[in-house]
């Protein structure tokens, strides 16, 4: 039972060292724990560094206090950890996106009306666009990447965080609940529903909304100019269905 509360104390130690690899969040609607700590590169191989040693010295300790059957199971947690380290590596790897697929179903790039860097309460600047939909419309990656936060902050309300190609993170806010059975450190695609359009966090009182923000090293890109239309027959996302959605705090 010890061994099994460290497994799980140095996984939460390993997630919150992944959140906070040099992004730059500013702004409106920033993922709790990501901050742009101005070190670069350099930062992100200590961090990955350190992350590592972690999860070796608390899979150690497991195996002196575990029987058998927990061994096996503790062994394949840390298996998973580290290969979502390589995942994230290789994406680092990877040149950027040039063009990403639109995220709410059914919404045509005419249909956004441009909102990068409009004035926000608190002198504050608007990093993202909003792209508005019924409340229920799925909401789907617009790349293909790894999930690396699932959760709820003040102004973003229900969020979700992508990991794509260069490391660039693309953050999903407002959603009215999330697609069942997601989880941090899935692979996702441009086929894989994410949640669905919603008003949590500062968005209550608003017409239902996405707000996407792209985050590469340091800063802020406005999404609209990389966003393309979705091909109809290309789309395999589901109908509105938020029935089944989970709310995760």
């Amino acid at each position: 039972m010890f061994g099994q509360m460290l497994l799980g104390n140095g996984y939460f130690a390993f997630a919150d060292a992944i959140r906070r690899v040099s992004h730059g969040y500013r702004g409106e609607e920033l993922p709790r724990g990501i901050t742009d700590n101005g070190k670069g590169f350099c930062c992100i191989v200590q961090r990955v560094k350190r992350s590592i040693l972690a999860i070796f010295s608390v899979l150690l300790t497991f195996l002196i206090l575990s029987n058998a059957a927990a061994i096996s199971g503790g062994a394949e947690k840390i298996s998973n950890k580290l290969l979502f380290v390589v995942h994230v590596a290789q994406l680092y790897a990877e040149t950027p996106d040039q063009k990403l697929e639109m995220p709410v179903q059914g919404i045509s790039k005419s249909q956004i009306a441009d909102s990068w860097h409009a004035p926000r309460e608190g002198e504050r600047l608007h990093e993202g666009q909003d792209i508005f939909a019924a409340r229920g419309t799925p909401i789907l990656s617009a790349t293909e990447g790894y999930i690396i936060q699932i959760g709820e902050n003040t102004l973003g309300g229900h969020t979700i965080s992508v990991m794509g190609a260069g490391g660039r993170i693309y953050y999903y806010a407002h959603l009215d609940s999330y697609a069942p059975n997601i989880a941090s450190g899935d692979h996702v695609t441009p086929q894989t529903v994410l949640g669905y359009v919603g008003t949590t966090g500062n968005a209550a009182g608003t017409p239902p909304h996405l707000h996407f923000g792209v985050y590469a090293t340091g800063s802020a890109l406005n999404p609209l100019p990389l966003l393309t239309d979705r091909p109809q027959e290309k789309s395999t996302a589901r109908k509105p269905d938020v029935t089944r959605g989970k709310k995760k705090h």
